[in-house]
């Protein structure tokens, strides 16, 4: 999941962790640094649901593009039944992948590779798009990063961050 707002893009280790290691696209070397600069970073269930902050104008902008990562603020006012409704559209979307590529011959699945990427990609997005609904039912807990910009203005102006 993650959380835009003007001023920050917040997103989960758990993302991250999946971008990073699943996903051949080029990612930012700051993005990486912030989200693993400091070693080895084990991702697991203490801190899969934790988020990190990035404030640089382009770190904002990458994770505005990445469409799989569900944005919490399109999604917190949705109802149960807007939910399953989304979830049915990403079904529908892997569905229509996988019958394409199953009806192309063996030298076009090697050219089209990237459709196998982008089906596990909504498989990633569904489970996330669960976990966002567990978490509005209460089942899951995670906290949520304070993103009024009163209270950034405030910390900034008294640490200097």
């Amino acid at each position: 999941m993650k959380i835009i707002t003007d001023t920050a893009a917040y997103v989960q280790k758990n993302d991250l962790a999946y971008y990073l290691t699943n996903v051949d696209y080029d990612v930012p070397a700051s993005i990486f640094m912030k989200a693993f600069g400091n070693g080895i970073v084990i991702v697991d269930d203490r801190n899969r649901y934790d988020f990190v902050k990035f404030e640089e104008e382009n770190e904002i902008e990458f994770f505005k593009q990445i469409d799989w990562i569900i944005d919490y603020n399109e999604v917190k006012d949705l109802s149960e039944q807007e939910f399953i409704a989304m979830g049915n559209q990403i079904i529908d979307e892997q569905n229509k992948i996988a019958r394409t590529f199953n009806e192309m011959s063996e030298t076009e699945r090697q050219e089209h590779l990237d459709m196998v990427s982008r089906h596990e990609l909504l498989n990633f997005k569904l489970y996330s798009l669960r976990d966002i609904l567990w978490f509005k039912r209460g089942t899951l807990k995670m906290k949520l990063p304070n993103t009024s910009p009163i209270r950034t203005r405030i910390k900034k102006f008294f640490t200097g961050n």
